[in-house]
C-alpha cells in the first residue's frame, strides 16, 4: 500500500543542471533501437522531457525513479500500411523496397524497453488519435549517457515527407533545458483524487481552482504550472485521475497540444490533454 501524499512539487526550467531532469535534449536509459515509434508512420517520436520523480510519486516501485515522455503527431500524419500491425501484433512485413525501414521498425517492435507504455488520450482518442509514449527509468538508466539519434535513412519510410512542425526526433532535436523541483507551499489538494464535481461542505473533497472556494483560497496562484500532484489546471474537463499525477505545459519540450496542457495519471497509466 502506498503512503498518503503530503507534498506537491512544481517543475521549473532553469539554466543550471540540478540533476532533476531536462526538457528537449535526448532520452537516456534506452538504446537507439528502443526509441519509441509512431503507430501511424513508424517515425521515431519527439522526446519532450525526462524528469526525476519525487520519491512519494514513484508508484511503479522504488527502483523506477524517473520518467521520459515522447510525442508523435499521429492525428495529422499520413498512414504507412503495416506499421501499426507490426508494432502492436509483431507482424512481419515483407517489403523489399523499404527493407531498412522495416528492419529498424521490427527491432523496435521486438525489443521495446520493458517500461515502454504507449498512451492514448482517454477522452479524445477517437477524435484526435495522437501518439504518446511514457518510459519509466531506473536510477542507473536516468544517470546514463544520452541515446544516439536514430538513423534517418532507416527511421523514415522512403519518400515520406516530414513536415517542419511535426513531432519527430529529427525535427525536435534541440539542446536540453534543465528542470528543478520546487516544493509547492500550502496546496489543499495534495493527496486528493482529481474531481471536477465535489460535495458542498465536504472538507476532504478536491477543490477546483476556479470554484467559489478555490477562488477564496487563491488557487489560481497554481495556474499554468508543470507539477507533480496538488491542484490541477486542465484546459478543459477535469480528468478523474489519482493524486499520483503529473501535469505539464507546452513549454516543456514544445509539446504540440494546440496551446493546451496535459495530465498523466502515473498510477493507472492514463493520459489526457486538451487544446487551449
Amino acid at each position: 500500500m502506498m503512503e498518503a501524499l503530503t507534498q506537491a512539487f512544481d517543475l521549473e526550467l532553469t539554466d543550471k543542471d540540478h540533476g532533476q531532469g531536462w526538457a528537449f535534449g535526448r532520452p537516456v536509459g534506452i538504446t537507439t533501437d528502443q526509441w519509441p515509434r509512431s503507430r501511424i508512420n513508424g517515425l521515431p517520436m519527439a522526446h519532450l522531457w525526462t524528469i526525476l520523480v519525487p520519491e512519494a510519486y514513484r508508484v511503479k516501485g522504488n527502483d523506477l525513479v524517473a520518467i521520459s515522455f515522447f510525442q508523435a503527431d499521429d492525428h495529422v500524419e499520413d498512414r504507412v500500411g503495416g506499421v501499426e500491425d507490426m508494432i502492436t501484433n509483431l507482424t512481419e512485413v515483407n517489403h523489399t523496397d523499404a527493407e531498412n525501414f522495416w528492419a529498424s521498425l521490427s527491432r523496435y517492435a521486438n525489443h521495446r524497453h520493458p517500461q515502454d507504455i504507449y498512451l492514448e488520450d482517454i477522452y479524445l482518442e477517437d477524435i484526435i488519435g495522437g501518439g504518446w509514449a511514457l518510459i519509466w527509468l531506473t536510477k542507473e538508466e536516468f544517470e546514463g549517457e544520452a541515446t544516439a539519434l536514430p538513423n534517418k535513412e532507416d527511421g523514415v519510410y522512403p519518400d515520406y515527407e516530414i513536415e517542419e512542425w511535426s513531432s519527430t526526433c529529427f525535427v525536435k532535436d534541440e539542446p536540453a533545458q534543465f528542470i528543478q523541483h520546487v516544493v509547492r507551499i500550502d496546496d489543499p489538494n495534495v493527496g486528493k483524487m482529481l474531481d471536477e464535481w465535489t460535495e458542498e461542505g465536504d472538507e476532504n473533497a478536491y477543490i477546483p481552482m476556479f470554484s467559489e472556494k478555490g477562488e477564496r483560497l487563491g488557487l489560481d496562484r497554481f495556474h499554468a504550472k508543470t507539477h507533480f500532484g496538488g491542484t490541477a489546471n486542465p484546459m478543459q474537463a477535469m480528468p478523474e485521475f489519482s493524486p499520483f499525477y503529473i501535469e505539464f505545459e507546452e513549454e516543456f519540450g514544445d509539446a504540440n497540444m494546440g496551446g493546451g496542457n496535459g495530465q498523466i495519471d502515473l498510477l493507472n497509466d492514463q493520459f489526457d490533454w486538451a487544446c487551449g
